[in-house]
């Protein structure tokens, strides 16, 4: 499974194609704390994206494939201006 930035994204119903990805930044729970099940903090790896015309977006994918029955989504956390 995909562990890197996506080669495509949609967002306010109009595909954008990833030119550039920098990243990822992850963000994990604390691994001395003990929690419930994967799925209760799961783990997020942030990227840069830039699409074919120049435009940044700050994306993150929220899970890891494999680590539990519920599949890894993205969601946009930012635009740069």
């Amino acid at each position: 499974m995909p562990e890197g930035p996506p080669m495509n994204f949609r967002w306010r119903r109009a595909l954008y194609r990833v030119a550039r990805a920098e990243g990822p930044e992850r963000i994990a729970p604390e691994w001395w704390r003990e929690t419930a099940g994967p799925e209760d903090t799961p783990t997020r790896d942030y990227f840069r994206i830039e699409d074919s015309d120049g435009r940044r977006y700050w994306l993150y994918r929220q899970g890891l494939y494999g680590a539990s029955q519920v599949p890894p989504r993205w969601f946009m956390h930012g635009v740069f201006a």
